[in-house]
């Protein structure tokens, strides 16, 4: 009996792994592969860069091949010219030279009528990381970020953030292009333009102030992933221009309104000791606009390095036009799939909402812990972390003791580590 399920689950799994290249996997070394990659029928080309990729992926070194493969580039046969691309996309950093021998094809491929072969060519373009190419990628991202295909202006987004740190001095020239594709009318390349943005040129906020309200319209659109970038960069905005709401949780617990137009120079020269803050009521406040600045840099993917401070200190109604229009927009996300996005849509209404609409993100908090056990300890640290901060507010309030701190954060210091 035993004899025949074991009969039974080899046939199963000889039948599911045909008409597949699974069988590459098993036996991928096969010492033909040179002669097929000069053979002159694209089928023999094809067997031997998936035998090549195979290895790859099994952590084998095939470089020495990187010649006989590279020659293969100009092949008519989509499929060759694809596996050719992913190979030279994972040596090109190691034979960087070898790899310059191509660009002449890659540049002829970026006018190919099929949209598939610019993008990849893009691609490999900007995965060589020389700064001697630097300067040709960063014309084939203009043309590419004009280009019909919105997949290849998605691509043409992604290559800015790999040709950055290559050429520093181009800022202007990156910054504008990132304009253009914020101009996208496809939600996929608007959500690729704001991970380049936040890689090119995260403190270039009026770049952003052009694009805001239809950005905050895109928002429900673009990708997942692309989706908490892209909230991150809108919230750091609002922030930047109109300050906290009014009638927002962070601001109703300890900002009052004498504090107004302290800078954060003033703020770092005026905080005293513990024990004179303790005494000082203007100086706790100080604190606490710099504990909240702290929390909200985390959350809007910010830091101080980035050279454009958040001034905590300016104030707005929740009648603002673009508080408005983003806490709306992120409204409907607060019931998004990705446990991210759901966080970063609670983290805007932490922030901006009014007290009175703060019960609209407690359902899909809830909801989101009932996710992965990482996803909810991300949550749960994130929401302990600013019930933190509002503890420590209403300590400095009420006067509290130092003993009183000292239990506090040893409790929360045991919490988070």
């Amino acid at each position: 009996m035993f004899g025949l399920q074991a009969s039974g689950a080899a046939a199963s799994w000889v039948v599911g792994r045909m008409g597949t290249d699974a069988h590459l996997y098993d036996d991928p070394d096969d010492a033909s592969i040179p002669e097929l990659l000069d053979s002159r029928f694209d089928a023999d080309k094809v067997d031997a860069l998936k035998r090549l990729l195979a290895l790859i992926a099994q952590g084998v070194d095939v470089a020495h091949l990187f010649p006989q493969v590279v020659k293969n580039v100009a092949s008519q046969s989509l499929e060759v010219k694809k596996l050719v691309y992913l190979y030279l996309l994972h040596y090109a950093d190691k034979r960087q030279n070898e790899a310059l021998l191509s660009i002449n094809i890659f540049q002829k491929d970026l006018s190919d009528i099929n949209p598939l072969v610019r993008a990849w060519a893009l691609r490999t373009m900007a995965g060589i990381r020389l700064h001697v190419v630097a300067p040709l990628v960063l014309v084939a991202i203009k043309k590419c970020a004009r280009d019909p295909s919105a997949y290849v202006r998605k691509c043409a987004a992604y290559a800015l953030c790999k040709l950055c740190d290559l050429i520093p001095d181009e800022n202007a020239a990156l910054e504008e292009i990132v304009d253009t594709l914020f101009s996208d009318n496809s939600p996929g390349v608007v959500g690729a333009a704001a991970v380049a943005f936040k890689s090119v040129c995260p403190s270039c906020l009026p770049l952003v102030s052009k694009h805001f309200r239809r950005l905050c319209e895109t928002l429900p659109d673009i990708e997942e992933w692309t989706q908490i970038v892209l909230i991150e960069i809108l919230l750091r905005y609002v922030i930047a221009r109109h300050g906290l709401v009014k009638d927002s949780l962070l601001f109703a617990s300890d900002l009052p309104t004498e504090i107004h137009g302290v800078t954060d120079s003033d703020a770092v020269a005026s905080v005293p000791t513990q024990s004179d803050s303790i005494v000082n009521g203007v100086s706790d406040t100080i604190s606490s606009i710099m504990l909240f600045r702290h929390y909200i840099e985390q959350c809007s993917g910010s830091s101080d390095r980035e050279g454009n401070n958040l001034e905590l200190s300016s104030v707005t109604a929740n009648n603002n036009d673009d508080v408005t229009i983003l806490l709306k927009c992120t409204s409907p996300l607060l019931w998004s799939r990705n446990s991210g996005v759901v966080l970063a849509a609670a983290s805007v209404h932490w922030i901006m909402a009014p007290i009175g609409d703060m019960k609209k993100i407690v359902g899909p908090i809830l909801f989101t812990l009932r996710s992965s056990p990482d996803a909810a300890y991300v949550v749960l640290l994130r929401y302990l972390l600013f019930g933190f901060i509002l503890l420590i507010s209403s300590m400095h309030r009420y006067g509290a003791k130092n003993n009183c701190w000292r239990s506090t954060r040893t409790i929360f210091s045991g919490t988070f580590y």
